[in-house]
């Protein structure tokens, strides 16, 4: 295949992959949107967020790391360098070992559910922490499919298939919609615990059509001292330690939430709302870069990994400063569009108030990702290591000092806590950023750097012009209004953008206008 249908195919398939990630998104704001009408700010939102929190909790820290992060680059490794009958006997062998592991953490979880409750909400008021330990021990299991849908993702983009792992939130999340359209008052919160795990257990049916039709057929291999087992264990752990920042971030929150009834559950609505909102973009780029930076390095082929790494940084500010700035402006309008109905509708003020301090570090935690998954495909994983232990220290100590002086207000609560996540997403992309510009000062040339430094500059001006702008058509809290207001704000704010960049001379921008003869 010449480069010119290589990079045709490549944007097409990016193209889908927005388009799915994009559709999946907005199912996702739809699903929580009718989480906050049904159950708004609760006992049984607190108790349901932090239940579904503390299985997915465990496992990122336990082995979302080894899937995500060591998998693809050791099957890549096997598949370059090897043949893909090894590369898909590793395969065999690992998913054993990870339905093993996740069965024994889902047995651990439903055994030990009420201290576990404790530990992540010890504030909780005997009936919310009562009927979150019920609601633990149903959705523990649903671990067990996460593994075996991270496992076939893995796979599946190692081969090139990008498509079918594109679609597998949008499938779990039409699940957990019909569930409230059609059984969400008749079998409430717990049977919300019950679809969840059948929604996982979806993720993983979709993908096996995929699998059949690339000949991977599963065969359970308990033969785990294989060396390449090894040594994907040994490239977890250091990886792993640098994907508990998120998690942890979690767990944090949630301690010093937990004494205040509706904290939590507010914090959560707008975590979501803002990570669904960052991960649009930057799960379509990093999706599609790690498979191929890994096979890149496996190759010793470095000026292809490192026009991948330009090209990624590049198109992560672009795309997310200037959705960041968005966000901070016009979280009100935003979150009163999502949750302003039912339970929720009265609460909006302080979901919003949250949503723009995570805001904060939203370019950040794009950054960062791409620089995690940089690290993690050349088999480099101390560092992020390192960086994120720092960055999960700094969290730390600023929620202490926050929840000290405001832990009685709940809109300044939340929105303290909040910042502190956005605190730590900058320190962890900055120190990330160093290490790797340390390492490879040529990574960048000169024209990126004028490219992020334009972008930023234009970013700035859009949003002057979009406050100015949303000060004058902020026109009132109602539905019909936020939407109006957002509409003006976003068709303006992509003008201003998209004239500064082109006045500027943005090369991304301006290759595409057409000259004249």
């Amino acid at each position: 295949m010449s480069s010119k249908e290589s990079g045709k195919r490549m944007l097409l398939t990016a193209g889908f992959m927005a388009f799915a990630t994009f559709i999946s998104k907005a199912l996702g704001l739809v699903r929580d949107s009718l989480m906050g009408t049904y159950f708004g700010m609760g006992i049984e939102a607190d108790a349901f967020m932090a239940a579904s929190k503390l299985p997915t909790t465990l496992f990122d820290m336990v082995i979302g790391g080894v899937i995500s992060a060591s998998f693809i680059p050791v099957f890549n490794d096997i598949l370059t360098k090897d043949s893909r009958e090894k590369a898909t006997g590793f395969a065999n062998k690992f998913i054993t070992m990870i339905i093993l592991i996740t069965l024994i953490i889902s047995a651990v979880g439903i055994i030990f559910a009420d201290p576990l409750v404790s530990f992540m909400a010890p504030n909780f008021g005997a009936q919310t922490h009562e009927l979150a330990v019920s609601l633990t021990s149903i959705m523990f299991p649903m671990i067990i499919f996460t593994g075996l849908a991270f496992s076939f993702v893995g796979i599946l983009q190692s081969f090139g298939e990008y498509n079918i792992p594109s679609i597998i939130s949008l499938v779990s999340n039409i699940a957990i919609i019909a569930y409230f359209l059609i059984f969400g008052r008749t079998f409430g919160v717990k049977g919300l615990a019950v679809t969840m795990v059948i929604s996982w257990s979806l993720q993983v049916i979709v993908q096996i059509p995929s699998l059949i039709k690339l000949k991977f057929r599963y065969r359970p291999d308990f033969r785990l001292r294989d060396k390449n087992i090894k040594s994907t264990v040994w490239l977890a752990i250091p990886m792993l330690i640098s994907t508990w920042i998120q998690p942890l971030y979690t767990l944090v929150n949630a301690r010093f939430a937990s004494h205040m009834d509706g904290a939590y559950s507010a914090l959560e609505y707008a975590n979501r709302l803002y990570l669904i909102m960052t991960g649009v973009f930057s799960f379509v780029v990093t999706n599609l870069i790690f498979p191929k930076l890994a096979k890149a390095n496996a190759g010793d082929d470095k000026e292809e990994a490192n026009a991948l790494i330009s090209m990624s940084l590049k198109a992560i500010v672009m795309v997310i400063a200037p959705l960041m700035a968005g966000i901070i402006i016009l979280a009100k309008p935003v979150t009163n569009i999502i949750y302003g109905y039912g339970e929720l509708a009265g609460d909006v003020g302080i979901v919003a108030n949250a949503l723009s301090c995570y805001a904060v570090g939203m370019l950040f935690l794009a950054i960062n990702e791409v620089l995690s998954k940089t690290f993690f495909s050349m088999k480099k994983s101390v560092t992020p290591m390192v960086t994120s232990i720092i960055s999960m220290l700094f969290n730390i100590v600023l929620v202490v000092s926050i929840h000290g002086l405001i832990k009685n207000d709940i809109t300044k609560l939340t929105g303290g806590l909040a910042l502190a996540a956005a605190g730590g997403s900058i320190v962890n992309a900055l120190l990330n950023g160093a290490v790797l510009f340390k390492k490879f000062p040529d990574l960048m040339k000169k024209s990126d750097i004028k490219t992020i430094i334009k972008v930023i500059i234009s970013t700035v001006v859009m949003a002057v012009a979009v406050r100015v702008i949303y000060s004058f058509t902020g026109i009132g809290d109602t539905t019909a209004g936020s939407i109006i207001s957002c509409m003006v704000c976003a068709v303006s704010g992509i003008a201003v953008y998209a004239v500064m960049l082109i006045i500027l001379k943005t090369e991304e921008i301006t290759k595409f206008i057409p000259r004249r003869r």
